[in-house]
C-alpha cells in the first residue's frame, strides 16, 4: 500500500499541473473589448432580473420564490434542514435587499443603493422572536450590513451623507451583540442557533 501511494503521488501532481496550465492558457486579456462589454451586460441584466423581481414580488420579505412570484421569510430556514422551530410571527428582514446593496454600488446604481440604505435605516429591527443559524446570519446579514456601511461612508458612493448617520453600523452592532451568547459555550466554539429576541442558544454546536 505505501508503494502504491508513492507511485500515485507523481501522477496526482502531474494532473494538478495540467489543470493549472489549462486554466492559465486562456487569460482574461485574450477577450477583446466587445466581448468584455457583452459579458458585463449579461451580468448586469442577470442581476437586475433577480433584484427587480424580488423588489416587485417579495420585498420586504427575505427571498423571492421565482416560479410562483411569492416570497419566503427564510432567515430561520437557512441551515435548518428539518425546518424545526420556525417562528410564527416573523415577517422577514429584507434579506435579499441587504445582500444586494454592495452589488448596486458595483453596478453604479447609487440612487437605488441610497433608497435601500434609508429603508433599512428606518425599518429594520432584530428584536424579533426568531431562531437563526449563527453562521448564515453572520455572513449574510451582519456581513451585508457592514459592507453596506463601508460603502455608504465612501465619498464615491454619492450617498447623501446628510441622511446617513451610521444607521447600518448601529444595526450591525445590535445584531452582533445578540450573537454574543452563542459564544458562551464550554468548548469555546459557538452554538449553531440563537434566538435573536430572547438570546437563547441551541445546544448543537456550529462545528
Amino acid at each position: 500500500m505505501p508503494a502504491a501511494r508513492s507511485a500515485f503521488g507523481p501522477v496526482r501532481w502531474a494532473l494538478l499541473s495540467l489543470l493549472i496550465l489549462s486554466v492559465f492558457s486562456h487569460p482574461v486579456a485574450g477577450f477583446g473589448a466587445a466581448k468584455k462589454a457583452c459579458m458585463r451586460e449579461k451580468v448586469r441584466k442577470m442581476f437586475y432580473h433577480a433584484y427587480e423581481n424580488y423588489m416587485a414580488y417579495a420585498f420586504p420579505h427575505d427571498e423571492l420564490k421565482p416560479l410562483t412570484k411569492t416570497f419566503t421569510d427564510s432567515l430561520s430556514e437557512l441551515g435548518n434542514l428539518k425546518l424545526e422551530f420556525l417562528p410564527q410571527n416573523y415577517k422577514g428582514s429584507a434579506l435579499s435587499l441587504i445582500e444586494s446593496l454592495s452589488s448596486l454600488v458595483v453596478l453604479g446604481n447609487f440612487t437605488e443603493f441610497q433608497r435601500g440604505v434609508l429603508w433599512l435605516s428606518d425599518n429594520l429591527t432584530f428584536d424579533v422572536d426568531a431562531r437563526v443559524n449563527l453562521f448564515e446570519c453572520n455572513i449574510r446579514v451582519l456581513g451585508g450590513l457592514i459592507s453596506a456601511h463601508i460603502l455608504a461612508t465612501d465619498t464615491k458612493s454619492r450617498l447623501d451623507h446628510g441622511l446617513y448617520k451610521n444607521q447600518l453600523l448601529n444595526l450591525a452592532e445590535d445584531l452582533g451583540q445578540r450573537f454574543l451568547p452563542a459564544f458562551e459555550s464550554p468548548t469555546g466554539l459557538p452554538y449553531a442557533w440563537i434566538n435573536l429576541k430572547v438570546l437563547h442558544v441551541n445546544l448543537l454546536l456550529l462545528f
